[in-house]
Formats: structure tokens, sequence, C-alpha cells
């Protein structure tokens, strides 16, 4: 890649940063993170019937330690609820409350499907590309104040 282009594509980054920004805002006391996890109770429960917290933390590729700690927030939050399988009371399943389903419903469901449909002369081949391209960025910027060039 040349360095225009490179250039470029850091210039994107940092509009990709503001448009994040300019989100919808999140419910008191919730942080983007809480979103994720919603939304993947929200598709588990959906492709399911409900989930595990190991389930969550599989699909979200984070570790069970930090989803369990994203769950009690939501929980205090009243934005999920845990209960205990009908079939076996030792298995305790996760379901969005109410104010959980709103959440998803405004922040994930209705948003995404309005942008998709801003964007529908975006193929989706694009959008593919798009991501692996940012995928290798972050997978080969310099870590920790290493330099390239340098052993």
């Amino acid at each position: 890649m040349d360095i225009i282009y490179l250039k470029k594509l850091l210039d994107s980054c940092f509009l990709a940063k503001r448009i994040i920004e300019t989100l919808p805002e999140l419910p008191k006391g919730m942080k983007p993170r809480h979103i994720h996890v919603l939304e993947a109770v929200y598709e588990l429960t959906k492709e399911q019937g409900g989930c595990r917290v190991g389930e969550v933390s599989e699909k979200l590729n984070i570790t069970t330690p930090s989803i369990s700690k994203l769950i009690q927030e939501l929980e205090q939050l009243q934005m999920i609820e845990k209960y205990a399988d009908r079939q076996d009371k030792r298995v305790t399943l996760l379901r969005l409350t109410a104010d959980g389903e709103i959440c998803v419903k405004r922040h994930v469901t209705d948003l995404h499907t309005a942008w998709a449909d801003a964007l529908s002369d975006v193929e989706n081949k694009q959008a593919e590309e798009t991501v692996h391209i940012l995928e290798k960025l972050y997978a080969t910027m310099p870590k920790g104040g290493e330099k390239y060039g340098e052993n």
C-alpha cells in the first residue's frame, strides 16, 4: 500500500470514531459494551429460546468473568434478568427485561435497519472488504511503543 492511501485509511478511522460518537445517547448508566451484551442475549434467545452466560461470552469472544461483570451491571440496570431452566433447575439462563428489549430495539434493530436502508447502494462485498482491511490494519499496528523496522 502506498503511504498516501495509508494516510487516507487512517483519516477514515478518525471519521469512524466520530460516527460512533454520534450514535443515539444510551440510557443512564449504560456503556456501549452493554449494548453488545444485550444484542448477544437477544440474538441467542431468538435462535435458541434462551441463553447462558457462557454462550454470551463465546459469541462476543470475551472472557466469562468479564461477561459476568457486564451481566451483573445490566441486572442492576434492570435490562437483563436471570432465571432457572425449566428442565434443569441447576442451569441459569438470561433474558431481556422489557426495558432491555426496548433498548435493543432502539439501539440495534431499528437503528441498524434504518442505517442499512440508507446504505443500500453499498454492496455487501464492499462492507466485507472494509472490515477485512480494518482488521488487518489493527493486527499490524505497532504495539506498546514499538516501531516498524526495529528488532
